[in-house]
């Protein structure tokens, strides 16, 4: 519970507090303490151009607010996973919040997976106080999307997927979502990085921004000055759990087939290499000007294991694209699917060659 602490009044500060008074009414009329003679920063001629800029990007923020604000949903959930309640009075089942945001009029909603994980029962709250129950539709583990769908609540207001390779750096970013359940939460900050990688395993891009994301903005929108999505806010790097301006989306473009992909079948058909990957060490990494990864493994059976691919050569390029780290490479395989063929450059023995292989399914 947060608690108010009322400043204390002391015996000093009332006398104080009264001499100040009586020195004011010493005072012409009209005068002040600051002597500001009728000043006002707005009335400078030399500020009156700022602040004309100013007010016209308050009026954007508003307008950006109010257009994006019935898009945006609360979610709750109930993990399958029951646990002892903390007094001993039985299990309890555990909840969680986050954000999502509706996609088109007909209910669907994008949120990360990570949000729902297990949950036997996902509750939306509308922007209006009514809430529903959704179904999941299903999700994707390597880009942490997830997708559910409200029905019986009418035609509601998406908003619109923006193109995520038009963000640059200094760009505007606005978060909008329920941090700690305060829904309707809108915080504004620029786009400090784009296209940050090895963050983890996934393989993907993210947008970086300072615009303040905490515990239930994940899943909520990231939002460009025309009110369109520009990612989804996954994660933050913080000690200590609350933000400190450094928070992470998904960019709209990296997810736009997943998002299709599951509204269409339920889940994510992905390729599989076969091979376990590290990064390289030193000592190879001069002979491959800091390209490539280290393959530690080969899985029997798999396509890399037909190709030829074998434990201790060194993945370079996957049909033409280099390959720097072990999470590029993941991503580059999770974008095929299973049956495609993938021209994959390594190097063996200080030679290179290049090897067709067959994908499996992941």
């Amino acid at each position: 519970m947060i608690q108010y602490r009322r400043l204390p009044w002391t015996r000093t500060s009332y006398i104080i507090s009264l001499s100040f008074i009586f020195a004011l009414s010493l005072l012409a009329p009209g005068q002040t303490a600051s002597a500001r003679n009728g000043f006002s920063p707005m009335n400078d001629p030399a500020l009156r151009e700022s602040y004309k800029s100013a007010r016209d990007l308050q009026r954007i923020f508003r307008a950006v607010y109010d257009y994006a604000r019935p898009g945006v949903v609360q979610i709750t959930t109930e993990s399958l996973q029951e646990r002892p309640a903390p007094n001993g009075s039985g299990p309890a089942t555990p909840q969680s919040q986050g954000s999502g945001f509706i996609i088109d009029s007909n209910g669907w909603i994008v949120t990360n997976r990570h949000v729902i994980g297990d949950a036997k029962e996902v509750t939306v709250k509308l922007h209006d106080g009514r809430t529903f129950t959704a179904r999941v539709r299903g999700s994707d583990p390597l880009t942490d999307i997830a997708l559910i769908r409200v029905q019986g609540a009418g035609s509601l207001d998406p908003l619109k997927l923006g193109d995520s390779d038009k963000v640059k750096v200094g760009d505007w970013a606005i978060a909008l979502g329920n941090p700690f359940g305060l829904d309707g939460s809108f915080t504004v900050g620029v786009i400090s990085a784009v296209g940050r990688v090895g963050l983890d395993a996934s393989g993907l891009n993210f947008i970086q921004t300072d615009a303040s994301i905490n515990q239930g903005n994940s899943g909520g929108p990231l939002l460009n000055l025309d009110g369109e999505v520009i990612g989804i806010n996954r994660m933050i790097l913080s000690p200590s759990g609350g933000s400190i301006g450094i928070g992470f989306a998904i960019p709209t473009n990296e997810v736009r087939y997943v998002i299709e992909e599951i509204r269409r079948n339920g889940r994510v058909d992905r390729g599989l290499l076969g091979v376990a990957v590290d990064v390289l060490p030193a000592k190879l990494r001069k002979f491959t000007n800091g390209r490539g990864v280290l393959v530690t493994g080969v899985k029997s059976g798999t396509g890399a294991d037909m190709a030829g691919i074998k434990k201790g050569d060194v993945i370079l390029k996957v049909d033409g694209k280099t390959v720097l780290y072990p999470g590029e490479l993941v991503g580059l395989i999770s974008r095929r699917k299973p049956g495609d063929k993938v021209e994959v450059e390594i190097i063996r023995d200080f030679k290179t060659m290049t090897l067709t292989v067959t994908l499996g399914r992941r």
